[in-house]
């Protein structure tokens, strides 16, 4: 398939609708909870603009970019954005972890979402490749590559299915975070700047983030049999 660039603005429409359906998802779920609407709304006052910093952040950082206002938004820092967004909330507002449960579980639905703005415009791009379901962007390298955004976009919205059936299990904060990081790394393989690299930063953060999550399972796993004892 040849896709041609497309002038009306896609991406940015894109990205915003799949961040307010994970706000709706986000929201939907806590109103089941019965948490207050007023609070919910304070939860989304600090999520979209965590989820805008730190995505320019991790652009920045991680890709060397000089001006922040014309950095791209990385799906990374926008993850860890609101995380620390619904961390927060969580110390002003306690709410036994809900915030936190179904922000985590809206990142592979969100994210899902956000590649196929991807597969319209060509960044991303996959590795050089010629069989089934081949792509090419004449606007970009112009060569037949695999179309690994689409196939994040399978990949991520299949978790999220899988990982909601789960939503009640105590564990699923991690599930879904491991889940994320382990896939993440996996399909950085297919995309063409690994031709270049032995590891990209990507793969370095879904380590460290993996990494993260297993330490905080065993911490929380030796503070629930303490309070056993």
């Amino acid at each position: 398939m040849v896709i041609n660039k497309i002038k009306f603005p896609l991406y940015g429409i894109i990205i915003v609708l799949a961040v307010f359906i994970g706000m709706w998802y986000i929201y939907r779920n806590l109103e089941k909870e019965k948490c207050k609407r007023n609070e919910i709304y304070l939860y989304f006052i600090m999520y979209i603009p965590f989820a805008f910093i730190f995505g320019k952040i991790y652009t920045v950082f991680a890709y060397g970019e000089s001006d922040f206002l014309t950095a791209g938004l990385s799906a990374y820092g926008g993850l860890i954005g609101v995380i620390i967004a619904a961390i927060i909330y969580e110390k002003i507002v306690p709410n036994k972890g809900k915030v936190i449960k179904y922000t985590v579980l809206s990142l592979p639905l969100v994210y899902g979402i956000t590649k196929i703005a991807c597969a319209i415009t060509g960044c991303c791009s996959g590795i050089p490749y010629s069989g089934l379901f081949k792509v090419k962007y004449p606007q970009a390298m112009n060569i037949w590559q695999f179309p690994v955004q689409i196939t994040e976009t399978i990949v991520f919205l299949l978790i999220f299915l899988i990982c909601r059936t789960l939503s009640k299990n105590k564990n699923i904060n991690y599930i879904v975070l491991s889940l994320v990081a382990i896939f993440k790394f996996l399909l950085d393989f297919l995309r063409y700047d690994h031709l270049k690299i032995l590891i990209t930063k990507n793969q370095i953060f879904s380590i460290i983030l993996l990494l993260v999550v297993i330490i905080m399972y065993i911490i929380n796993k030796n503070k629930d049999l303490k309070n056993k004892c």
